[in-house]
């Protein structure tokens, strides 16, 4: 079939037209840094990228919840290590007021101390989270949890944030494990250990004595749940980061252009159009006799 001069013009011209297009889309590319901007651009890619980014949205989100859970537990652990050294004050006090060189005026003047170091710890035990929580009430956390003699008014639910695959980690520490459900009860002794000095009750000191110790071990163990769960936060935030920048990763291999090759395409493309387009006038100005 013999190609007349019109339909090599008519061909060249589309060929010019196919370049446009493709110089076209590879601007594109480039300016908005995606090869795939909508579901027709590629099904496939653009299917896994939305489930990617749906993963990471939702990884983010119980990022922030963990994150949160971290700093409370921060928050806690240092109330928990301000009553942890008042405690062991006040045992020392009481070791020194057991002693024999100690009389009824003495001892009187170290209770006045304990009592002070007891209304410390009931402060510290009744902290406040930076949200404005009490952060040892356990669920109850709109109300202080110890009340002015001590005697704790919380429960002993604890609040679980989920650390990864099938696994959850405390994200609250309630104040119950200040109490004789774990021990003795912390706070009234402070002030029972008080008032043996102030009133030169020997026996009732030395009793105390042993319960002292038995706090600070207490409140020792409650500092050492906080750290654990703090370090099981840290390794879920972690896990999270990584997570996160796998997702973000599969994104862009999805959607997103590489740079230097859409930048290498550009040129290609711009080049193409232009050797097009040469080809086109060179053959109108060959075929069109009012070129001649």
């Amino acid at each position: 079939m013999r190609i007349t001069g019109h339909r090599m013009i008519e061909l060249a011209s589309a060929s010019t037209s196919k370049s446009q297009e493709a110089l076209a889309a590879r601007s594109a590319e480039v300016t908005s840094g995606l090869r795939v901007a909508k579901p027709s651009d590629d099904p496939t890619a653009w299917a896994a990228a939305e489930r990617a980014k749906l993963r990471k949205v939702v990884a983010e989100g119980t990022g922030a919840a963990v994150e949160a859970s971290r700093g409370r537990l921060e928050e806690t652990d240092a109330a928990l290590a301000s009553v942890g050294d008042l405690v062991s004050q006040a045992r020392a006090l009481a070791v020194q007021g057991a002693s024999d060189s100690y009389n009824a005026e003495g001892r009187a003047e170290l209770g006045a101390q304990v009592q002070a170091l007891f209304a410390s710890a009931l402060a510290a035990a009744n902290t406040r989270s930076s949200s404005g929580e009490y952060l040892l009430a356990g669920s109850q956390t709109g109300a202080a949890p110890f009340d002015a003699a001590g005697a704790y008014q919380g429960d002993a639910l604890v609040r679980s944030i989920p650390a990864g695959e099938g696994s959850t980690a405390f994200a609250t520490i309630p104040g119950s494990r200040l109490t004789s459900a774990n021990g003795v009860d912390v706070l009234p002794l402070m002030s029972q250990i008080a008032t043996a000095l102030s009133t030169n009750n020997m026996a009732a000191l030395r009793t105390g004595l042993a319960d002292l110790q038995t706090a600070v071990g207490q409140v020792s163990l409650s500092r050492t749940v906080a750290g654990g769960s703090i370090n099981v936060l840290d390794a879920t935030l972690a896990a999270r980061d990584q997570l996160t920048t796998h997702l973000a990763t599969e994104i862009s291999r999805n959607v997103e252009v590489d740079s230097v090759a859409a930048a290498s395409s550009l040129a290609s493309a711009s080049q193409s159009l232009e050797a097009s387009r040469a080809v086109t006038a060179h053959l109108v100005s060959l075929l069109d006799p009012r070129t001649a």
